[in-house]
């Protein structure tokens, strides 16, 4: 039988274990409301909405799960990571040759919205890790959020 004090830290670490988990363990469900709830966000404000998905404190930031915001042109217009705003990433391809922006651009053409793979960073790992995003095409931009998935 465990001693009082150790049932409360059991307790505890249990309580913290399900309060990061949501966080750790991402789902591609997750990945889409994210995504849709900041395609709104986008076209009800325009360009106004941006600086929401540079917060990393925000709505629009869990653990891995972020926001990127890609014009026609494939400029990235708003993202968490404040480096890639404003770089052209339309040319940019993964390690097995996907050209992740055009990709985005494509899946969205017949009905607006779409599921995509690719590989990229992931911010918690650092590692370059399969991708699975869901892509919401809002007027000139299409905004996405994806999560890093086991091959």
């Amino acid at each position: 039988m465990l001693s009082k004090t150790m049932q409360i830290a059991v307790a505890a670490f249990a309580l913290v274990g399900a309060a990061i988990a949501p966080v750790l363990a991402a789902t591609p469900d997750d990945a889409k409301a994210m995504a849709e709830k900041a395609a709104a966000l986008v076209a009800a404000d325009g360009e106004k909405a941006f600086p929401a998905f540079a917060d990393a404190d925000g709505d629009f930031h869990k653990g891995e799960l972020y926001v990127v915001v890609i014009d026609r042109k494939g400029v990235v217009r708003a993202t968490l990571n404040q480096k890639l705003v404003g770089v052209n990433m339309w040319e940019a391809t993964d390690p097995d040759g996907v050209k992740f922006t055009q990709l985005s651009w494509s899946a969205t053409e017949a009905s607006g919205t779409a599921w995509v793979s690719y590989k990229f960073t992931n911010p918690v790992s650092k590692k370059i890790e399969p991708k699975k995003a869901w892509v919401h095409r809002v007027g000139d931009y299409v905004v996405q959020t994806g999560v890093y998935v086991k091959e």
